[in-house]
């Protein structure tokens, strides 16, 4: 039995009449840039019914090979199948290179670039990518399969069972951020309510399936105030000890000298 990957269950999910699959990636940030990646690739129960071969025809080696842990959970609580990969990075450009890994040239999240400046107590995180599938299900395919076949059957699986492909298939993407989100002109997300003592924030996008291509961006600035004030009073504390050392010195310098001067010579 031919084995498919994590994009192409999804794929083979959406030509299967009556049935739906969720993709959802979640993303999150540590405050020094390191973080973890999860990505849930859910079918209904009606894909399982129609197709009880999926869970075995599934081929995670080269996600494993690659770092990713799997779970393949078959069934899952709805009486689906439920697939979740997930992995550790280091910084947010390794962040960034994995999650394009993922998706691809053509898949739903594309150019992905996540970046920290700043130092410790005072950081800006900036996010952007393009979320959409302007080639349809054909973003899902492999590189081969859309050179030998081209997008054309693809669109067709989907014609032939009369669906839409945001009726069949969902694309969601969580980011979670240290510190407090920018202006709300600075993200295209859903931004999910803080409480007051939140250090985090979490940007939720829900990806149109139609032929465009949304822009996504968010930012987010972490400072640690407390830390901020510790630092500037350390370093007013440290420049009044100098210049305390310094006036010593210098009162005990013109005392010295003084006393030499009015010391009778010998």
């Amino acid at each position: 039995m031919e084995k498919i990957g994590l994009t192409g269950l999804a794929l083979a999910v959406v030509v299967l009449p009556g049935c739906r699959v969720d993709l959802a990636t979640s993303v999150t940030v540590a405050e020094n840039g390191s973080g973890t990646i999860s990505v849930v690739v859910a079918a209904d129960a009606d894909a399982v019914r129609n197709a009880p071969e999926l869970a075995t025809s599934l081929n995670v080696d080269d996600l494993r090979a690659a770092g990713w842990t799997v779970d393949v959970q078959n069934p899952a609580a709805n009486g689906g199948l439920s697939v979740v990969a997930a992995r550790t990075f280091a910084t947010v450009d390794e962040a960034s290179l994995f999650l394009t890994q993922l998706s691809g040239d053509n898949g739903p999240l594309r150019n992905i670039t996540l970046t920290r400046t700043g130092g410790v107590n005072d950081a800006s995180y900036q996010f952007s990518g393009v979320g959409g599938l302007p080639k349809g299900l054909a973003g899902f395919a492999d590189a081969d399969a859309l050179t030998a076949l081209g997008e054309a059957p693809f669109a067709a699986a989907l014609a032939e069972q009369g669906g839409v492909l945001g009726d069949v298939l969902g694309v969601s993407l969580a980011l979670t951020l240290p510190g407090e989100p920018g202006e709300i002109s600075q993200t295209t997300a859903t931004i999910t309510p803080r409480q007051a003592d939140d250090t985090s924030t979490t940007f939720t996008w829900n990806i149109a399936l139609d032929s465009s291509d949304s822009p996504l961006t968010a930012f987010t600035r972490d400072r640690d105030v407390s830390a901020m004030v510790a630092w500037y009073v350390a370093r007013g504390l440290l420049v009044f000890m100098i210049v305390l050392v310094a006036l010593a010195m210098a009162y005990i310098a013109t005392v010295v000298y003084r006393r030499s001067r009015s010391t009778p010579a010998s």
